[in-house]
C-alpha cells in the first residue's frame, strides 16, 4: 500500500470527489478538504481502512489550510468556482485568491508537490484552435472563469522552484454527477432548444473525470512532472455533433437538428454574458446556454495535443469516449427515471 498522503481540495466537487475515490482505490492515504461538514455523505461512504480523513477549511483561511496540510506529501488543488455567468469578483476570489492561499499554505507546511487543476480554457480564447500544445501562450478571452484560470495558473507556475508544482489542464469534464455544463445541455436538448453551431462539425475537447483522476495519480511525486504543464483530453477527435448525438441517443432524446451560424451565436452569447452578472441569480440560470463558456463548448474548434502527457505521464490507458459517455449517461438516466 502506498504510504503517500494526498490532500485534495474541493473534495465534494466532481473532480475532487473522483480524485479522492480513485486515489483511495490505489492505496493512497487521502485527506478530503471541504468548506463545511455538509454534503460529505458520499465521501464518508468511500473511506476504507483508515485511508480517508475529511477536514474542513476555508480557502481564505491560511492558518486552517496549514493545519490541514500537516504531514501531507502532495496537495491536489481541485477546488474552484465554476459559474459561466457569475460575477467576476466572486470567481476571482475563489479561483485566484484561493489558489494563492493554497500555495502559501503548502509551502509553509512543507508539502512536496502541488498539483494544480487548471483548464484548457487558458489557451483556448474564443477562436478556433487546432492541435494546440503546452507551448501556446496563455490567453485572456473576457470570460471570467477562463480568465481567472489564466491568472491562477500564472500564480502557480511563478512559484516553481519554491515548491514543486505540476499543472494539469483538462478540457470540458464530464462524468456521473457532473453539474457545470451537462445538465444544462441535456435540458436544452430535451426541450428542443439546442442548436448546432455551423452544423456541429468543429472538434470538442471533453475529458472523462475517470481519465483525469488517472492523470492526477500519474503525476503524484513524478519528478518528471515537476515544473511542467500538461494538456488533457480523452485523446479522441470528437465533434460537437458527435457529442450532442451521444447525449441524445444515450438518454433516448431526439437528436439536435437545428443549425445556427457562428456569427449569430457569438453575438448572442457576448450580449448575454455582458449583462448577466448584473441580473438576479434566478434570471442568470435561465441564460446559461448563452454564456461565453457555452459558445466555447459548442462553437469553437478545440483541438489540443496531449502527446506530452502521454509521453511523460504515461497517460495512455484511458477510458474511451463511447464507454465513458455511457457510464455518465447511465447516471443521468437513472436520475431522470427516478
Amino acid at each position: 500500500m502506498d504510504k503517500t498522503t494526498v490532500l485534495v481540495t474541493g473534495a465534494t466537487g466532481l473532480v475532487g470527489f473522483n480524485a479522492v475515490k480513485h486515489l483511495i482505490s490505489k492505496g493512497f492515504t487521502v485527506r478530503a478538504l471541504t468548506r463545511s461538514s455538509r454534503n460529505v455523505a458520499d465521501l464518508k461512504s468511500i473511506g476504507t481502512n483508515g485511508q480517508l480523513t475529511i477536514v474542513q477549511a476555508d480557502l481564505d483561511d491560511k492558518a486552517q489550510l496549514v493545519n490541514c496540510m500537516k504531514d501531507v506529501d502532495v496537495v491536489v488543488h481541485a477546488a474552484g468556482f465554476v459559474d459561466p455567468l457569475g460575477k467576476r469578483a466572486d470567481i476571482y476570489k475563489v479561483n485566484v485568491e484561493g489558489t494563492g492561499n493554497i500555495l502559501a499554505a503548502a509551502k509553509e507546511a512543507g508539502v512536496k508537490q502541488l498539483i494544480h487543476i487548471s483548464s484548457l480554457s487558458v489557451i483556448t480564447g474564443q477562436g478556433d484552435q487546432y492541435g494546440l500544445s503546452e507551448k501556446a501562450e496563455l490567453k485572456y478571452c473576457g470570460e471570467a472563469y477562463a480568465d481567472s484560470k489564466v491568472d491562477a495558473e500564472k500564480l502557480v507556475t511563478s512559484q516553481n522552484g519554491t515548491i514543486n508544482v505540476t499543472v494539469l489542464r483538462p478540457g470540458f469534464i464530464y462524468g456521473p454527477k457532473e453539474k457545470a455544463w451537462m445538465p444544462r445541455l441535456i435540458n436544452s436538448i430535451a426541450q428542443g432548444k439546442a442548436m448546432l453551431i455551423d452544423g456541429g462539425q468543429k472538434e470538442t475537447n471533453v475529458i472523462y473525470v475517470g481519465n483525469l483522476s488517472q492523470a492526477i495519480e500519474l503525476a503524484i511525486l513524478n519528478k518528471q512532472s515537476f515544473g511542467q504543464v500538461y494538456n488533457l483530453t480523452d485523446g479522441e477527435r470528437v465533434s460537437k455533433k458527435q457529442l450532442f448525438d451521444a447525449i441524445a441517443d444515450g438518454l433516448q432524446l431526439p437528436r439536435v437538428t437545428r443549425v445556427i451560424p457562428s456569427a449569430v451565436a457569438r453575438t448572442a452569447c457576448e450580449v448575454v454574458s455582458t449583462i448577466a452578472p448584473f441580473l438576479p441569480l434566478s434570471a442568470r440560470k435561465g441564460l446559461s446556454r448563452y454564456s461565453r463558456a457555452a459558445f466555447r463548448l459548442a462553437g469553437v474548434n478545440q483541438g489540443f495535443d496531449i502527446s506530452k502527457a502521454e509521453r511523460e505521464l504515461n497517460y495512455t490507458n484511458r477510458v474511451p469516449f463511447s464507454e465513458a459517455m455511457k457510464l455518465t449517461l447511465a447516471d443521468f438516466g437513472a436520475k431522470k427515471a427516478g
